[in-house]
């Protein structure tokens, strides 16, 4: 089952003038979310809140990316983007 990944309005204002490195980040990350939300990778480790919030850590720590997987749902709503640079 492939996830759908969405992003609410203020993720999305971020991605248009963030630097072509978080693209990447992130592009990498929607990638393995839409496989399976729930699973870290090489790239990024996963912290889990409750049930159906995560929290992708990128590589070093160079930022991190809140999403919401409602339960029984094939979505991925990303929530909070950070990035540090």
């Amino acid at each position: 089952m492939a996830f759908r990944v969405l992003a609410v309005s203020r993720v999305a204002a971020e991605l248009r003038n963030a630097p072509g490195e978080l693209r990447g980040y992130l592009s990498a990350v929607v990638a393995v979310l839409r496989v399976n939300p729930t699973m870290a990778s090489l790239a990024f480790s996963v912290v889990a809140y409750g049930e159906d919030e995560y929290t992708a850590v990128f590589a070093g720590g160079r930022g991190f990316l809140t999403y919401w997987v409602p339960s029984g749902g094939d979505v991925v709503v990303l929530l909070r983007l950070v990035w540090t640079g």
